[in-house]
């Protein structure tokens, strides 16, 4: 094989593998950890959106999310980790966890462009793509949408610290057990 040949080659595969892997680190797991209360996570339960602690198998499940490419066409969407083809997504502003619809509505809910957090740089803020100017924010440790009002309590109830997510469980949200020696 000509030598000449070889270096463009991996030059070039290199190049694609560059392009792919940011793409595909989006889409691993992720967890969301409250700024102002970080003992608290993003999760569903009961197909409600809470920040809540992640103490246990079934929480854990809950809290973990594939970010994946936005469900309208741009920005990200959040699918669970144990309801896979279930997103967030908001209605009458509160934040739910539905099974995906074929229709605009849905993907345009189902839809949030990842910031810069409103109270730390570092951590993330996520914007309606339907609403601009309305972020996802707890509030009573409940999630939903609302408009920026510029407030420091509203900044930090809008940022989040993205994480890996915790280790998976089975199906039966059961820890799997560690093999014996």
């Amino acid at each position: 094989m000509d030598p000449k040949l070889v270096k463009p080659t991996f030059l070039s595969l290199l190049l694609v593998a560059s392009l792919l892997i940011p793409q595909y680190a989006w889409a691993a797991e992720k967890s969301f950890k409250s700024l102002n209360f970080p003992d608290r996570f993003i999760r569903h339960r009961n197909f409600l959106m809470f920040v809540e602690p992640a103490t246990n198998a079934l929480s854990i499940n809950d809290s973990a999310f594939r970010v994946v490419s936005g469900l309208a066409g741009s920005c990200h969407s959040f699918e669970s980790r144990n309801f896979p083809g279930f997103f967030i997504r908001h209605q009458n502003f509160r934040l739910k966890l539905n099974k995906f619809e074929d229709q605009d509505l849905f993907r345009n809910d189902a839809t949030f462009c990842i910031r810069p957090g409103l109270a730390n740089a570092s951590a993330r803020s996520f914007e309606s793509i339907n609403f601009p100017g309305h972020f996802m924010r707890h509030q009573d440790f409940e999630l939903r949408i609302q408009p920026n009002d510029g407030s420091e309590l509203f900044k930090k109830d809008a940022t989040f610290f993205e994480e890996n997510a915790g280790v998976p469980f089975g199906d039966d949200n059961v820890a799997i057990p560690a093999p014996r020696e």
